[in-house]
């Protein structure tokens, strides 16, 4: 998966925290927030595109010198033709990890042509997504929307895919993140209000760890660059929930291994806890289980089991829209 670097955006100037003591910000006196995400962008093991993926990245180690682990990338391409493990058992996994903590997160369903290069692995009418979708449901997580590659920055291609979920798994999404990050100023936020969104989830940066122009708390989008923005002259109620670091910046665009991606990701991380702010984790679900991928699952468990001593407030992002209001 390679996330392209999205449209460039005005800077920002607001970097401060709010002037309200952060304790009184969050929920049970707690001394900063927690959104832990998951954008679903495959679910399959046995799926035509994954596998060639796969052996894309073998194709990539032998030629380009991209780091991997060829022989276990070739056994996860022999696993997944004879022996693929179950689509559940990622989410599973992930859910457990999370409950140790008594935490709770949200998963972006992805919408686009099935059949499109940078489309979605499975329908919403595959039998194993709606297990899985209920088993996220089951466990007080939240679903939301993975805004597709080519639904980009359109209301109406914005509303089909929210009415899809509807329709097809019963889900009412109030929150959305652009598959890719792909992102440009203000033209995605307005369509995603314009949808009937309540916040997104895309603000942050494929290449580069760290809230994106140093914004640690939630904001609204009116509020990017100081200046009002209206949809129909009315006041926007957009909340935008920060990245703060994303699974495959670490290992995919900064090329980390285990301890250096995890000094990283804490690096990031830190200010925003000092500041009393919003963590945001984006960790997708095809890389548990894996054993290429071992310092994937790693980091990610480590993370939150420092954050976790730490006695951060965990929402999801329906929650989040809830406590800012």
């Amino acid at each position: 998966m390679n996330h392209q670097p999205s449209a460039i955006l005005q800077p920002t100037t607001n970097n401060q925290r709010p002037s309200t003591n952060n304790q009184q910000l969050w929920p049970h006196n707690a001394p900063f927030a927690l959104f832990l995400s998951h954008d679903i962008d495959q679910i399959h093991d046995r799926e035509l595109f994954r596998i060639l993926a796969d052996l894309n990245h073998v194709r990539r180690m032998w030629t380009q010198g991209e780091k991997g682990n060829t022989a276990l990338a070739l056994r996860r391409v022999g696993r997944a033709l004879f022996s693929p493990k179950p689509p559940e058992r990622d989410f599973e996994t992930i859910l457990e990890i999370e409950a140790r903590y008594g935490f709770r997160s949200t998963f972006f369903v992805l919408h686009d042509p099935y059949w499109s290069r940078q489309g979605p692995r499975y329908t919403l009418q595959s039998a194993a997504l709606h297990r899985i979708i209920r088993m996220i449901q089951a466990a007080g997580c939240e679903v939301g929307l993975h805004g597709g590659y080519y639904r980009f920055n359109q209301p109406a291609l914005y509303r089909e895919s929210r009415l899809a979920l509807q329709e097809a798994l019963g889900v009412d999404a109030v929150g959305i993140r652009n598959h890719l990050l792909r992102f440009s100023y203000p033209e995605t936020w307005l369509a995603q209000e314009a949808a009937g969104f309540k916040y997104d989830a895309t603000f942050g940066h494929p290449d580069q760890l760290g809230p994106r122009g140093g914004r640690m708390f939630p904001f609204l989008s009116s509020t990017m660059n100081h200046e009002p923005s209206t949809i129909n002259h009315e006041p926007s109620t957009l909340l935008v929930l920060p990245l703060t670091v994303m699974d495959v910046t670490l290992f995919r665009s900064l090329g980390l291994t285990g301890q250096q991606a995890l000094d990283a990701a804490w690096g990031a991380i830190t200010p925003v806890i000092q500041a009393g702010g919003l963590v945001s984790l984006l960790w997708h679900n095809n890389y548990f289980n894996e054993p290429e991928y071992r310092d994937w699952q790693w980091v990610y468990e480590q993370l939150l089991s420092r954050l976790a001593a730490l006695k951060p407030w965990c929402g999801t992002g329906k929650e989040i829209v809830s406590c800012w209001s």
